[in-house]
Order: structure tokens, then sequence, then C-alpha cells
């Protein structure tokens, strides 16, 4: 389950929303925009909002969590991207969507840890958002057609995890993947537009490019939580 962190930024929220209707159209029928950033950082406050207003379709990389994989032989630990079973991802609801179909998935139940046994359905839409951690992975990158980050200083990102997830919940492992994933697989300058999930970041749009919590904080098992 997702919860709403509060986010202020008027501002920023217009931009991503100019941007979107900037993108729409503009590779095809069917534009794929990801919403990509570190755990509590505002992502699906966001995306909320920029479905309301364009008329988007959403789908959340959380609907596709993978938890009980072990780590690999080595002491490398797991990558950020196998926490999700993105090959579902692309054949279950945005590769369908971007075909103008609907999209039909057993979503993963955070209360039960197991898929739900009944069927998310999202309607098709000119614009599809997927967002959530690795929603910009450069195994989506041929479905996804821009890319944002949402960018929160850490110490806010933690303040709103720590608020959500108890002590023996806290995963550092989870937290060592995602720095890893945003400073070696997907940097910050490899996204199409960069917002503030504060105040206190700057907002930066780029030139166009192609893309490659309560949960817990690592393996992300309690109910709540903004991505």
């Amino acid at each position: 389950m997702r919860t709403s962190t509060p986010f202020s930024g008027d501002d920023e929220l217009q931009k991503a929303a100019e941007a979107l209707e900037k993108w729409r159209g503009a590779t095809g029928t069917v534009t794929v925009v990801a919403i990509d950033g570190h755990g509590a950082s505002g992502k699906s406050t966001i995306a909320a909002h920029l479905c309301a207003v364009s008329g988007a379709s959403v789908v959340h990389t959380d609907d596709f969590f993978l938890p009980d994989l072990e780590a690999p032989t080595g002491g490398g630990g797991r990558g950020l991207e196998s926490y999700y079973e993105l090959a579902r991802l692309r054949t279950e609801a945005l590769g369908p969507l971007r075909a103008g179909q609907a999209a039909r998935y057993h979503a993963f139940d955070w209360d039960s840890g197991r898929l739900s046994p009944a069927r998310t359905q999202v309607a098709p839409s000119s614009i599809v958002i997927v967002e959530g951690d690795c929603a910009a992975a450069p195994g989506l990158s041929d479905l996804v057609d821009r890319a944002i980050y949402v960018d929160t200083p850490e110490a806010e990102r933690l303040r709103r995890l720590r608020e959500r997830v108890v002590p023996e919940d806290w995963d550092s492992d989870w937290l060592r993947a995602e720095q890893d994933y945003f400073a070696r697989v997907r940097p910050v300058e490899s996204f199409d537009l960069v917002i503030r999930g504060s105040r206190t970041a700057p907002t930066v749009l780029r030139e166009a490019r192609a893309p490659g919590e309560g949960r817990r904080a690592g393996n992300l098992s309690t109910k709540s939580g903004e991505k």
C-alpha cells in the first residue's frame, strides 16, 4: 500500500505537468513516463497529481515487488532491480498499455506478502506513468519514453522513512542497493526532468534522452509507504 508524502512544491508539480503535455504524443500514440527516485522522495504523491491533471494511467512498481530472493554469493548483495519482477511488469502492464490495451495483473499484496488473488486493471491512456523504485530501470528502457527523477534531500527522506518504519524492520541492505542504483545504474543526469520532492533541492530540465515504505525501508514489507 502507498501513503502520500506531504508535498508543498506546486511549482514543481506544474513543471512536471507541463513536461507531460509536451511529451504527450511526441513518440507515438502512447507515451510512457517513468517517475523514479529514492524511497520517500514523493514519487507516489507526484504521480497521483499528474494522473489527476493529465488523465494519465498509472502503474506502480510496488505492485511487482519480489521480496524473498537470496542475496548472491560473494558479499555483493542484491541489486535494486532484483527486488522487482520487471519481466512481469513489462509483459502484463507496460506492454499492453503501450499498445493501447488495458493492463490486467495480480499485484503484490503488502498485507499478506503474496500476490493478490484479485486482478488489478489499468485502463489505457495516451500517457502512462510508471512510478516507483526502478521505474526507469534500463531493463524497461524500450518501453519508457521519458523519465522524471524526484530529488529530495537524504535527511528529509530518512526522516520520512523513520516516521513509518520501526527499528526492527529497518533494512540497510535495501538502502545500499538503492544508493548503488542511482549512483551507477541510473544516475540523476540520465533523467529527462528532475523535480524537487521538497523545497530545498534544485530543479533542472534536461535535454531529452532515451531512458537507458508503510513499507519496510529495505525489503519493504510493512504496509504503508510513499516512494
